[in-house]
């Protein structure tokens, strides 16, 4: 188009002002149709995009159904596979089960075949057994009767040279539990002591002490064998074997638990089961052993001498632990004597562990025979290796030196107090008998002061201490008057007319002990 202006010859601006505005009219539409081409351009994108994301969205969702369909299947499978699996093991185990029964049937029969084959033979050798223990049992019955009458001819002979003593001894007892029942008239002045009020008789060299000393000797040396005829045994037998080595260690460990205490039913659950442990032995009565052999004196006739040889064995376990308290703890702590005594008392006084209503307790004091002999009567000079066997002096080892002196009064008082321990308990308010009566810790009072004065040991001095330190007022309870008449001949006169040593000193020491704490002038 041309200019109007062109040809205007009076306005040369005005035609440049119509072409600039042409120009800018071409300018903007090239502008808009420009974005036009654009706009075009970019829907044609989003569309083939939009397209290509349907189309990929479409492929997943096929691959997606693709996949969950071959899952399924496979699911499907896996469930049949277990369900076949499953019915192919219920029918194994049914044809197992099956198989099983005939063969216990099969075995059914054949044991009961072969059980009527060998009924008749199993009754041949029962017959054969009972014919050899008939006649084994007939050959002992006689042994031990021959052995008993010999013994008794013996310990007639015994009795009758200890009888004037014995009778003494237990005439002061009888006196002595008719004043029970009135008070102990302690503070006023003791009567006189003399061999006939106090009746302590004299027992020097008597030999009807030195033969019951014997005999006790005899029975611990039984033990020790019976000891190695029940360890032989339980190697053949590993249940026995078990059994033996679970009660000697609970045996061990429950005396180890036994305290000295104020308190009531302190030892109440060591003693427990200590009995609990025992009465498991009185039910296997298989071994047996000759109890008359363990019986320092044996009744005269028995139908059958013997009893349970786990229960003996047991029982001389029990007193070895006993006695070993004693002289290790009762040595250092004399007041635990007291309780441990109080247990091996009440032991030997249940009725499931006597014989034929005797108490077994010999066993406990053979062991007392062994270790303290001059609680009863027996004496040696203490500068010989004879006289320190006699008097129970300890050695380190078997045949080595023997323990120092201060270690052998340790040992001597603890044993001291453990045979007042033992010796000193009423059972007046007690169903069960006493197993080893108090006439017992009488007569060892009286054997130990009626030696003669240049035998007296040290020793005695030391196991007098322990027997009466602390035993007083249970002394004087059983005897009365007579056990203060006792007090005054064994801790005055005694260290009076015998060599002084410091051990008669201590002993005498106890006068002033009695007069402050228990207001007993002696």
């Amino acid at each position: 188009m041309s200019s109007p202006y062109k040809l205007a010859t009076d306005s040369p601006s005005r035609q440049l002002l119509w072409e600039l505005n042409q120009l800018a009219i071409s300018t903007q539409e090239g502008f808009y149709a420009h974005l036009d081409r654009e706009n075009d351009d970019r829907e044609a994108l989003h569309r083939t995009a939009l397209a290509a994301a349907a189309a990929e969205h479409e492929r997943v969702r096929k691959t997606a159904e693709f996949e969950r369909e071959r899952l399924e299947l496979q699911v499907q499978h896996e469930r049949k596979r277990l369900e076949e699996d499953e019915q192919k093991d219920i029918e194994r185990r049914r044809k197992e089960k099956t198989e099983q029964e005939l063969a216990v049937r099969r075995r059914e029969i054949e044991l009961a075949k072969i059980d009527d084959q060998r009924a008749a033979e199993v009754k041949r050798l029962d017959e054969e057994a009972a014919e050899t223990r008939k006649a084994s049992k007939e050959r002992q019955d006689a042994e031990i009767a021959k052995r008993l009458k010999e013994e008794q001819v013996k310990a007639d002979q015994v009795r009758e040279r200890a009888k004037e003593t014995d009778t003494r001894a237990r005439e002061v007892a009888v006196t002595a539990q008719k004043a029970r029942a009135a008070p102990v008239p302690i503070t006023k002045a003791p009567v006189p002591f003399t061999e006939q009020s106090a009746s302590l008789p004299s027992i020097a060299l008597n030999p009807a002490w030195e033969e019951e000393h014997r005999r006790y000797l005899e029975i611990h040396q039984r033990l020790k064998k019976l000891r190695i005829f029940m360890t032989d045994g339980a190697k053949q037998n590993p249940v026995l074997k078990k059994a033996m080595g679970d009660m000697r260690r609970d045996i061990k460990k429950y005396v180890g638990q036994v305290r000295e205490s104020k308190e009531k039913g302190t030892n109440t659950q060591p003693l427990q089961a200590i009995i609990t442990t025992l009465k498991k032995a009185v039910t296997l009565t298989e071994p047996t052993v000759d109890i008359t052999t363990l019986l320092a004196f044996p009744p005269h006739q028995v139908d059958d001498p013997t009893g349970p040889a786990l229960l003996v064995y047991l029982l001389n376990i029990f007193s070895k632990a006993i006695v070993a308290q004693f002289i290790n703890e009762a040595g250092v702590k004399p007041l635990i004597a007291d309780p441990v005594g109080t247990v091996a008392s009440h032991i030997f006084a249940i009725s499931a562990f006597r014989w034929k209503g005797i108490s077994l307790v010999d066993i406990l004091i053979s062991k007392m025979h062994i270790v303290c002999p001059v609680l009863f009567g027996i004496y040696g000079p203490d500068q010989s290796d004879r006289g320190k066997q006699r008097l129970g002096w300890g050695q380190e080892e078997k045949g080595g030196p023997f323990v120092p002196e201060q270690r052998h009064f340790e040992r001597m008082t603890g044993l001291g107090a453990g045979y007042a321990g033992i010796s000193l308990k009423n059972y007046e308010k007690a169903q069960a008998e006493n197993p080893y009566p108090d006439h017992h810790y009488w007569q060892a009072l009286a054997r130990m002061t009626n030696i003669p004065p240049q035998e007296i040991t040290q020793t005695h001095f030391v196991v007098l201490k322990g027997m009466i330190e602390h035993y007083e007022a249970k002394f004087l309870q059983f005897y009365g008057d007579a056990a203060v008449a006792a007090l005054r001949h064994v801790l005055v006169e005694l260290p009076r007319r015998s060599p002084p040593s410091i051990a008669a000193k201590s002993l005498s020491g106890l006068v002033d002990v009695l007069r402050r704490d228990k207001k007993l002038s002696l």
